[in-house]
């Protein structure tokens, strides 16, 4: 047999070249450490402009729309790169902010037509198409020296446009939710706000009511009723819901009323828990439970005195037998 004839070289031969292409390649499937090293710059550059998005909308007070993320953002990577880089800068925001991204809740379904348009809907869960960023930082921190008030176009103006906002809040929360037209503008007379305001640049209530309105705080409701009129309200919107919430109008209650004793405070958080409605709303699972179990025995001592009575007219009978 001629040493051409040998497959020992020719294997070893078709060894060394697959060992060189895998080198050249970068390993198996074609992976290059430039690519490697791509990837990870592109995922970077994804990051930091999300973390800008998120950050310019916030200083508007708009929305950080999931539609912007994918065009601004994420650009031709779309959806698939969507939760590595959300997560990632999520971290980002966290550690040097100290802010971090919510979802922002639809408006609250709150006229007939709306409750009915929102039956008709699909009940599968979709992705959240929006959210505002929140600080994280401890309750002890949230201080106005430690998170002053936006400077612009000054702090003092931005203060006034603040507590203007969380004021009307905490109105609408403790009244059940809704707000008719009449006694909104009773407040704002009460306020002295009934025309017009302390803000700048919104000396007319009624163009501060629209920007409130405009930013999400507070939600109109204009619904026609069976006669015909129309019933104006006002309740409050997303970013009230999540900004302000019902920490916030529990603060703003607390500090209204001032200082007090052990006793006079726990009656007040009481009375701010029922007006809110926070046990319903917090626990209702716990509160069908109890109803259940009430229910139960209800029907037990129902079941028993039946038994009872049974019991008794059976010796009534014996008696009469007898």
């Amino acid at each position: 047999m001629n040493r051409q004839d040998s497959p020992g070289p020719a294997t070893q031969r078709r060894r060394r070249t697959e060992r060189s292409e895998e080198n050249e390649g970068g390993g198996y499937g074609g992976d290059h450490p430039h690519d490697a090293a791509d990837s990870r710059g592109n995922m970077e550059t994804m990051v930091k402009k999300l973390v800008r998005l998120a950050l310019a909308c916030e200083y508007q007070r708009r929305p950080i729309r999931r539609t912007d993320i994918s065009e601004k953002v994420l650009g031709t990577a779309g959806a698939r790169k969507f939760k590595d880089v959300f997560l990632q800068s999520q971290l980002r925001l966290r550690s040097v902010f100290g802010m971090e991204m919510v979802e922002l809740p639809a408006r609250e379904k709150v006229t007939l037509a709306q409750k009915r348009a929102a039956q008709s809907q699909s009940q599968s869960k979709s992705a959240p198409a929006s959210y505002i960023l929140i600080s994280v930082l401890p309750t002890q921190f949230h201080d106005s020296v430690i998170l002053p008030p936006p400077a612009v176009p000054s702090q003092v103006e931005e203060s006034k446009y603040i507590s203007i906002y969380t004021t009307l809040i905490s109105l609408i929360s403790l009244s059940g939710g809704q707000l008719n037209e009449t006694k909104m503008h009773r407040y704002l007379r009460r306020l002295q706000m009934e025309d017009n305001t302390p803000v700048a640049g919104y000396n007319k209530t009624e163009n501060l009511l629209k920007r409130i309105e405009r930013e999400n705080y507070l939600v109109k409701v204009k619904e026609v009723v069976g006669t015909g009129d129309e019933d104006v309200y006002w309740t409050v919107g997303p970013r009230g819901r999540v900004e302000v919430g019902d920490d916030g109008v529990a603060g703003l209650t607390k500090a209204v009323y001032g200082e007090m004793d052990e006793e006079g405070e726990a009656e007040l958080d009481r009375r701010i828990a029922r007006s809110l409605a926070l046990n319903e709303r917090v626990l209702p699972s716990k509160a069908r439970e109890a109803k259940d179990a009430g229910g139960g025995q209800k029907a037990r001592g129902r079941k028993k005195k039946g038994r009872r009575e049974e019991e008794e007219g059976e010796s009534s009978q014996e008696e009469e037998e007898e």
